[in-house]
């Protein structure tokens, strides 16, 4: 019997010619993110345990990127504290306002196929867009950064087979949203999603990391992408503009006989605009069926979305149109270098002057530090989490949706199919 991505991974890491589904292991990540909203708090809870120095520092990366710009004082405390923490502990990477952390690994070259990240963010998997298993845990991640290793069982994969192409109008949110709808939560239970398929070929590697790190919406353990010439050839790009440590591709895809728990197939070419509507992201709706849902803010950005094809999509829906005047649209480019290019390319110009507002690379609205919502107000957002009081009032709804989707409500005040819009959008899913 052959091995999946995952097994392959994990057998690696934790130095063993083969896993088991099942099996529980010791395993070394390559790599471990913390933001600062917890970073602190891992060393302090090591260091009451008398670790006085990180395991794998030169692994360890650590990212201010939840409030920012600082609009509080206890936010700037935080900080303070972990531009303190991280210099004292010999922390290997650390990025101070430069962008969301998943996006920013793998812009950075620091994430590579075939590589294990242990991630304390619940989306860390989108880090799986170049074919890396990323997991997210919680308080377990001092015990990686004090010893280098975490246990854990290995998981069951479900392989999901893209086909085709998306339509204009369609983008890789409605993808992932399609998968959700195919699964529940005792389908996904402590299990990979791994997305596969020609179709595959379509997504650039943003729109991976869109659908691998809303995986966990869907209740699985992570999401990872075969690894194809596309997503080589996005690595070459990398290495071509100044990234030059970036570790090497492996040949890490699933073997032609791996086990897997289910099989979903799905046809890109059919799917439609999809909305995810309160309280969870797994609450699915078509968006056609939704206008009568007026809405008094959009947002465009986060981690799984504020990448510059997100953001050239939503420009295109603009342009040589206006936001509604009911409608407060903010848009937040994922990270500094996104939000340069999308400055070069004149799509911020566009969107400013369809009445958008546009803020420095953070988590912002998606953490709830910024833009918040009174009760009573709706908004439509490219974020990953819609629960009551994500984004201020408890009483306040959020929908979630992709970024051309996004876009046409702001401009209908309503929540609207973007298909309408983006007939001239080339590449549909661009």
């Amino acid at each position: 019997m052959g091995a999946t991505m995952t097994q392959k991974i994990l057998a690696r890491t934790s130095r063993k010619d083969s896993v088991q589904h099942g099996e529980i292991i010791w395993a070394s990540p390559d790599l471990v993110t913390a933001p600062e909203v917890s970073f602190s708090a891992y060393i302090k809870r090591i260091r009451e345990i008398g670790v006085t120095k990180l395991a794998h520092p030169k692994r360890v990366a650590v990212i201010i990127d939840h409030e920012v710009p600082v609009h509080s004082v206890a936010g700037a405390e935080r900080n303070k504290l972990t531009r303190q923490l991280a210099q004292e502990w010999s922390v290997g990477h650390f990025f101070d306002g430069v962008g969301i952390t998943h996006p920013l690994m793998v812009e950075q070259g620091l994430v590579a196929p075939g590589m294990f990240a242990a991630g304390a963010d619940s989306h860390a998997p989108g880090l799986g867009a170049v074919g890396a298993l990323s997991v997210p845990f919680g308080f377990e991640v001092s015990m990686v950064l004090a010893t280098g290793q975490i246990w854990m069982k290995v998981p069951e994969t479900i392989r999901v087979r893209l086909h085709g192409a998306c339509r204009p109008g369609v983008a890789a949110r409605d993808i992932v949203l399609a998968t959700m709808q195919q699964l529940d939560d005792e389908a996904t239970s402590y299990r990979v999603i791994e997305y596969q398929g020609e179709g595959l070929a379509t997504l650039s590697v943003p729109e991976r990391m869109t659908i691998c790190g809303l995986c966990v919406d869907a209740g699985a353990k992570s999401g990872i992408a075969a690894v194809d010439q596309r997503c080589i050839d996005y690595l070459r790009y990398l290495r071509a503009h100044g990234v030059t440590d970036l570790p090497a591709p492996e040949s890490i895809n699933s073997d032609a006989d791996a086990e897997y728990a289910m099989t979903i197939d799905i046809d890109l070419s059919t799917l439609t605009p999809r909305v995810s509507i309160p309280p969870s992201p797994n609450h699915v709706r078509e968006a056609q069926a939704m206008s009568g849902i007026v809405i008094q803010h959009a947002y465009i950005g986060s981690c799984v979305s504020g990448s510059i094809e997100d953001i050239r999509s939503a420009a295109a829906i603009l342009r040589g149109r206006k936001v509604h005047a009911g409608v407060h649209l903010l848009v937040i480019p994922a990270t500094q270098q996104v939000f340069q290019q999308a400055l070069q390319e004149g799509l911020l110009t566009e969107l400013t002057a369809a009445g958008a507002t546009i803020s420095p690379s953070t988590c912002g609205p998606c953490f709830g530090g910024i833009a918040q919502l009174a009760a009573g107000e709706r908004r439509i957002s490219t974020s990953t989490r819609n629960d009551p009081g994500r984004m201020g009032s408890n009483e306040a709804e959020i929908f979630l949706a992709s970024a051309m989707t996004v876009a046409a409500s702001a401009i209908t005040g309503h929540i609207t199919d973007p298909r309408a819009y983006a007939t001239h959008v080339e590449g549909g899913a661009a």
